[in-house]
């Protein structure tokens, strides 16, 4: 045998106990599992760690950390994570297709095993200007690819309870082609969501409560604890995993690079169950063996003779202090990915030029109001105040400049941001990913909007004496360096937001759902101020 690995802890998920044994694997996949000790060219002794099945990602969106798959399967591989399935709509809705192709390729310059669900609504609405678009020719011709498991999530969940052409097409073709159906139901309930479910949605990670998840399982949903940077699950909620162990899995949908690094991925979930009370046994069978049976996987689902050999050596409080990969042992320190070449058109995806003046505000009477944590804005009245900027009120101007060489550009004003001078923007603004700025003066704004376009994409900041910015260069949202490298240069730009007297946790993160025109109640598009509870411009 190539590898054994002796004195383990093995999970048997269907008697929902360890057993303690010793495991042979040759070629990469096991060959012998023992309670008696095994010989082998290489033998490590477990001393009673856990090996366990690879943890798996069941849902994210790989863009939210900044990173390219390969640098993101790194992180995730430091943390156990040997499978993710990425909803890779950032990307599409810069480059379309061909985007989320470059994506797929990358990923195979990481040891993790990421795979791909297509993305069902790029753009998300008619309302915005992205630069690429995914269509029912583009999600037939992507389900071909091996390393696509799933349809991604159905967003538009009115568009699939009143059987909209385009969408019944999409659920055929997942069908047709043996993919998971990914779902998106936030506070759906009721004759609502069994009509959901009943169009073939199979899966749904916008839970927070217990309630919404049993109510979901109940209609027939899998669901997926969800445990991003911004998005969380309540304690209470975990308790589902004792009543219904096979229903539940883990994701993270939206997690940066710094919290990957910081606070842990899907081993963050798992050690927060046990932490709640859940026995290890079925947090570990959520962690794992659900997700891995869910998207077809059975062959890396558990430590069994025949499997494929991509486990995890965890100590007794589950942190990894072992990879095995196809049937060779890595040390999480040594994880490394291949760099890789990135196309022209995503080097170079901005089709404007530098900027000569800063729109000016319509609507002078209507503000936008954010608050920490919340992507959910508030829409502000000013009466008869016709300043574009009043910073003694914390009033600052917004500016939305779009990138892929339509010419639209809109202006409006935005309180909570709390700068008192400067100016910040990104080129990460969901789902389009144009130019969004917040500023104290034109001439701030003007200054990161041009930093941003002349280095194609990133995030700026301007202190009224000089510019920063972390350049992202792939496609304007995402960055092919270490993940490492890239927190340490974001860090550096927070710090920088609240000199200028940000009191935001993260300005950049927020200032990117400004221009979201599917999340309430007001936001700004390239078109202009946006009506969200109306669906309409004001």
């Amino acid at each position: 045998m190539d590898l054994v690995i002796n004195d383990v802890l093995i999970p048997d998920f269907k008697t929902q106990k360890f057993v303690k044994g010793c495991v042979g694997i040759n070629k990469g996949r096991v060959v012998e599992v023992s309670q008696a000790p095994l010989k082998g060219e290489v033998v490590l002794d477990g001393k009673e760690a856990y090996l366990s099945p690879g943890l798996i990602d069941c849902h994210c969106h790989i863009e939210s950390s900044y990173l390219i798959p390969s640098q993101f399967g790194t992180q995730a591989l430091k943390r156990g994570v040997l499978h993710i399935v990425a909803d890779c709509h950032e990307i599409a809705n810069v480059a379309g297709r061909k985007g989320l192709e470059f994506f797929i390729k990358d990923s195979e310059n990481t040891k993790c095993n990421i795979l791909f669900a297509v993305p069902s609504c790029v753009p998300a609405t008619s309302f915005a200007t992205s630069g690429g678009e995914i269509t029912l020719e583009d999600v037939e011709t992507l389900f071909h690819y091996e390393k696509v498991v799933a349809l991604g999530e159905l967003m538009n969940y009115e568009g699939v309870i009143n059987k909209e052409e385009k969408f019944v097409k999409m659920i055929e073709l997942a069908k047709k082609y043996g993919k998971v159906v990914n779902g998106h139901a936030p506070k759906l309930t009721g004759e609502k969501l069994r009509a959901y479910v009943s169009a073939g949605i199979e899966d749904d990670h916008e839970n927070e409560t217990y309630e919404e998840v049993l109510e979901k399982i109940q209609a027939g949903l899998k669901v997926f604890i969800r445990e991003g940077s911004a998005e969380h699950t309540k304690d209470k909620a975990y308790e589902i995993i004792k009543e219904y162990s096979e229903k539940v899995m883990f994701c993270s949908d939206d997690k940066t690079a710094e919290d990957l690094i910081t606070l842990g991925h899907i081993d963050y979930n798992l050690r927060k169950a046990i932490s709640l009370g859940i026995e290890p046994i079925l947090a570990l069978k959520v962690a794992t063996y659900n997700g891995l049976l869910h998207y077809g996987l059975k062959e890396f689902a558990e430590v069994k003779v025949g499997n494929r050999a991509y486990f995890v050596l965890f100590d007794k409080n589950f942190k990894v202090r072992k990879l095995v990969i196809d049937g060779e042992v890595y040390d999480v320190k040594n994880v490394k990915s291949k760099v890789s070449d990135v196309p022209e058109f995503l080097l170079n995806s901005f089709k404007v030029r530098p900027i000569e003046n800063v729109p000016r505000v319509k609507h002078h009477e209507l503000c936008i109001l954010v608050r920490d944590g919340s992507l959910i804005t508030e829409k502000l009245v000013l009466a008869g105040h016709d300043q574009e900027y009043d910073l003694e009120n914390d009033i600052l101007k917004i500016v939305n400049i779009e990138r892929y060489g339509h010419g639209n550009r809109s202006a409006g004003k935005i309180k909570g941001f709390g700068l008192k001078r400067g100016a910040i923007a990104t080129s990460v603004s969901h789902d389009c990913h144009n130019i969004l700025a917040v500023g104290t003066s034109d001439k701030a704004i003007k200054a990161v909007v041009n930093a941003i376009i002349e280095n194609q994409g990133g995030l700026a900041l301007f202190d009224e004496k000089e510019v920063y910015l972390v350049s992202l260069r792939v496609g304007g949202i995402v960055s092919n360096e270490e993940a490492e490298s890239l927190v340490k240069k974001l860090r550096f730009l927070k710090e920088k937001a609240k000199e200028l007297g940000s009191p935001l946790t993260d300005p950049f993160a927020t200032l990117s759902f400004m221009a979201l025109e599917v999340i309430p109640h007001i936001k700004l598009t390239d078109k202009g101020l946006f009506d969200v509870d109306r669906f309409c411009y004001f």
